[in-house]
């Protein structure tokens, strides 16, 4: 097994450690990655054209849609597949500026599958360069800007200052952030950082697209590098706005998040203060689901995103139960200051779990008050110090379990009415300090405490941008990557398996974690959602269903689903969060339930949503191949056997943690031939076995398809 880890983790390490951002992580021991890089197909190229108004422009056409630029106008047209609809937006920006001249002119050059628009002053000034990338499923757009007189002004991009996206054509759009108010607004946005107030957790940060739909589909706009930023969103005056520090990034050049650049060629384009900003990708979709996908596969295209361990490569503890101390902290009291919370107090909720659950093998979470403070790798004196947590550890790995420890991002200190004392990991000797941190939470050296991995927490906290001592290294979006960049690499250095549990959406951060945690949410129709984001914009992502804030009537379709879509994360021995109490038979008929799903094997999950009223259905695949799903409303679960050589199943196994009538999906070409235990009545009709199941019983139908 050991083997088998270090060779899983090793493999996905050099991704994870790459610049995907387009960051210089020499701290890191990574060499910055390009920009951006074509797609493995161009095949395209501009063409000299007539625009509708019968003047000269370019045009490309591609697979997804085609594009015309005038020659001399400052206007892009979107055209769908069919060119039957088309959408109008402008190809400029106004950065340090509320607005562009009115007697701005603009010419535009192409070469190959690259049009080059330039935005001029009328004494012939070059204010802004826009290049377009045409690509088979997507465009980029990236602009360089001519910094104006006011660079505290927020940039917009798309705008000339009067005129931006056409509004008046958008009927509605989408934010993935699961943090904003309305996901679905004509005006979305997405963002890192503490939201007010804060409805729900949030990712950390979430992906960097917003989705609107247009009359050519939905628009998906999207940032393919990390920013020195916090946040994108459309305006209702129909800029695309990102938040970028003007005043600080002119300081420095830029690496891939935002910072000066080299003015175009030409005497009058050398003058002011050039600044270049991470590249836009453009995607047409039928919905915003189909437009996440668009920009996960786009950035996946440009090398732009990483990846952990595929599945298939994973070790098999990934998708224990996860077992978090957190949530039966705050329900009994011992949350961050009781001293109940000790080794000894874990040691019980660890047996009492087991004996309640009836699972052997799951993911021990130690969550907070276990650090003498926060930030600081030394253990608690309630938890005996160094010797008495390695002690704690060691007899957990003994019983078979793996153990993660809760760590704090950002804040070392806080005591409540003051300012926060933040961590910098731009500050010089805090590499060297964290990984001395790091070492000692998951070595196995004479200090060390032997963790399996580290539950990370407070991503969306970052400090504000005067906090960084070197900003040149990332501010933002591109701070916390660098942050978590230096988090992984120490960890897996330390220990290769060590396991990074984070809540980082953006797929640009997926080689840096191998396990996403969905956050707070308190429903399991929300963490259904957040799913169903995860599952659309990085599908090869392991999710960690988290669940701490689960009240009773949501806890078991939330366990359930997260069981199929994930890693079931439960927090709760006794009662659920609001009170409501872990019945005897509810906690055997989950255990039984998690004891199935977890031989499921690895695959990819896709939501249903067939049932909304009574709860989403999620089904987990392995190319055509279905491995599991949940049905009833997400109260029971069924697996499906294979034998080498069979596409079709040779059984399927079912739990329910309800007494229910359930119709388990026969694959077509399967037959029902047995069902155990013996003397259940099964009904068979239209791709469907109907039984009666008990709470908590395994039942086993053996299929008929292929031959042995």
């Amino acid at each position: 097994m050991v083997e088998r880890e270090t060779r899983a983790v090793l493999a996905r390490a050099p991704l994870a450690l790459a610049a995907a951002s387009g960051l210089a992580l020499s701290a890191v021991g990574a060499a910055a990655a390009p920009v951006a890089r074509p797609s493995a197909r161009l095949t395209a190229s501009w063409t000299a054209t007539r625009t509708a108004g019968g003047g000269r422009g370019w045009a490309i056409r591609e697979p997804a849609y085609r594009l015309l630029v005038g020659a001399s106008g400052d206007r892009l047209t979107i055209e769908n597949a069919m060119a039957t609809r088309r959408l109008v937006l402008p190809i400029a920006a106004t950065v340090g500026r509320a607005q562009l001249p009115r007697s701005a002119r603009l010419e535009t050059t192409a070469s190959g599958s690259t049009a080059t628009v330039t935005v001029s002053s009328a004494a012939g000034l070059a204010l802004v360069q826009a290049v377009v990338a045409a690509h088979p499923t997507f465009f980029t757009v990236r602009f360089s800007a001519r910094l104006g007189s006011a660079p505290r002004r927020r940039p917009g991009f798309f705008t000339d200052g009067r005129t931006g996206l056409p509004m008046g054509s958008v009927t509605t759009g989408y934010s993935p952030d699961p943090g904003v108010r309305q996901p679905n607004t004509r005006t979305p946005e997405t963002f890192l950082g503490v939201h007010h107030p804060l409805p729900n957790g949030p990712f950390a940060p979430p992906p960097y697209d917003v989705e609107l739909s247009t009359p050519v589909g939905w628009l998906g706009i999207g940032l393919v590098q990390l920013p020195n930023a916090r946040r994108l969103a459309v305006t209702a005056a129909g800029a695309v706005s990102v938040d970028y520090p003007l005043a600080t990034i002119r300081q420095f050049a830029d690496r891939g998040a935002g910072g000066r650049t080299a003015a175009p060629a030409g005497p009058v384009g050398q003058r002011g203060t050039w600044l270049r900003f991470p590249a836009f990708a453009l995607t047409l979709a039928g919905g915003w689901e189909g437009g996440l996908r668009a920009y996960g596969a786009a950035l996946r295209s440009l090398k732009a995103a990483t990846a952990a361990a595929p599945p298939g490569a994973r070790p098999s503890w990934w998708y224990w139960p996860i077992v978090d101390t957190w949530g039966q902290q705050w329900v009994t009291g011992e949350a961050r200051t009781d001293e109940d919370f000790t080794a000894a107090w874990v040691r019980r909720y660890v047996d009492l779990w087991r004996q309640r659950f009836g699972i052997r093998h799951f993911t021990v979470v130690i969550d907070a008050q276990w650090q003498q403070s926060l930030g600081r790798s030394l253990p608690s004196t309630r938890f005996g110090g160094v010797a008495g947590m390695r002690r704690l550890i060691a007899e957990l790995h003994a019983q078979g379990l793996r153990v993660l420890l809760w760590w704090p991002l950002w804040i070392k200190s806080s005591v409540k009415g003051q300012t926060p004392t933040w961590i910098d990991p731009t500050a010089a000797g805090y590499p060297a300090h964290l990984a001395a941190q790091i070492r000692q939470l998951v070595g196995t050296g004479p200090t060390g405490l032997g963790a399996d991995g580290l539950k990370l927490d407070w991503g969306a906290m970052i400090p504000p941008d005067r906090t960084f001592a070197d900003p040149t290294l990332g501010i933002g979006a591109a701070a916390l990557y660098r942050y978590m960049a230096l988090i992984s690499r120490d960890a897996w250095a330390a220990r290769p398996t060590a396991v990074i549990d984070g809540s980082a959406m953006a797929p640009q951060f997926g080689g840096l974690q191998d396990l996403l945690r969905l956050y707070d949410a308190n429903s399991a129709e929300t963490w259904s959602d957040r799913s169903t984001i995860v599952a659309a914009a990085d599908p090869l992502q392991l999710v960690d269903g988290d669940g701490w804030e689960i009240v009773g009537p949501q806890a078991v379709p939330h366990m359930v689903q997260s069981a199929i879509f994930g890693t079931p994360a439960i927090y709760y021995v006794t009662r659920w969060s609001g009170g409501a109490p872990i019945s005897p038979s509810t906690a055997r008929a989950l255990g039984a339930l998690l004891r199935l799903t977890v031989t499921r094997g690895q695959g990819v999950a896709r939501p249903y949503h067939v049932d909304v009223p009574a709860g989403d259905d999620w089904g987990y695949r392995q190319g055509s191949r279905l491995l599991a799903r949940s049905i009833g409303g997400a109260r029971a679960a069924v697996v499906y056997r294979y034998r080498a050589g069979c596409p079709l199943p040779r059984s399927a196994e079912l739990v329910s943690v309800d007494p229910l009538q359930l119709a388990v999906p026969i694959p077509h070409g399967s037959t029902l031939a047995r069902v155990a235990p013996a003397g259940t009545t099964v009904r068979t009709r239209s791709g469907a076995a109907t039984l009666r199941a008990r709470a908590g019983v395994r039942y086993t139908l053996t299929l008929r398809g292929c031959r042995p």
